[in-house]
């Protein structure tokens, strides 16, 4: 079993950190577990702990008063959200959920700015991954843009196996549970529209399925579908 100070050093702000100072860190650290449909933080609320997938996925989003969700990231094990509140003190600008039983490890805020005051190294990683996040923001503004729905889920799907690939025979396996109505509010359409393009992606032969997961059959298929 994967301990909280193995899980941390999966983390890129705090893969540098000695084995020392993780085990430090791991001990002050709390474990908490969700059901599938609970709520973990909500846009605008006060954000007072980062949070560490050890087992699950997460939705990241920004709810509508219509009901059509923003879906912003689906996170997997080792992945981190919340740092922005923790960074600046300003309430949560997204709200997150679990997909399904979940188990997280949450850092408080003291414990967390204590750690970038002491470890500069781990206080650049933090920056370079708020940066990375702000571009994927640009880069989904100039999606919605200038692709269309087939180019917008050609996108997505590449996002998806770069970050949560598993490399099988035959193709990468999006190793996270992501439905169609997820990717749909990734990219801004509806269900049916989602369900259309990856019927047409598998009889092109760039997708297929293993049961509610998707297989990238063909990557370059995919990325011209994106130009």
């Amino acid at each position: 079993m994967t301990t909280s100070a193995e899980l941390l050093q999966r983390v890129p702000f705090l893969a540098g950190l000695s084995d020392e100072d993780r085990e430090a860190l791991a001990a002050a650290i709390a474990r908490k577990r969700y059901r599938r449909g609970d709520i973990i933080m909500q846009k605008e609320e006060p954000g007072h702990a980062l949070f560490i997938v050890e087992r699950g996925a997460v939705r990241i989003y920004v709810p509508s008063a219509q009901g059509n969700d923003l879906i912003l990231a689906v996170l997997g094990p080792g992945d981190f959200f919340g740092d922005l509140s923790l960074l600046d003190g300003r309430p949560r600008s997204a709200s997150a959920s679990v997909s399904m039983e979940t188990t997280l490890l949450m850092l408080e805020r003291a414990d967390f700015i204590s750690l970038l005051t002491n470890r500069p190294t781990a206080a650049m990683a933090v920056l370079e991954a708020v940066a990375g996040r702000l571009r994927e923001t640009d880069e989904m503004a100039s999606d919605l843009a200038f692709l269309d729905v087939a180019g917008r889920l050609a996108k997505r799907l590449l996002d998806l196996a770069s970050a949560h690939g598993v490399e099988r025979s035959g193709g990468i396996l999006i190793d996270l549970a992501v439905t169609q109505e997820d990717l749909a509010n990734m990219i801004g359409v509806t269900r049916e529209s989602v369900n259309r393009n990856l019927s047409e992606f598998q009889s092109l032969g760039l997708i297929s399925k293993i049961g509610r997961r998707i297989v990238i059959r063909d990557a370059d298929g995919l990325r011209r579908r994106c130009e």
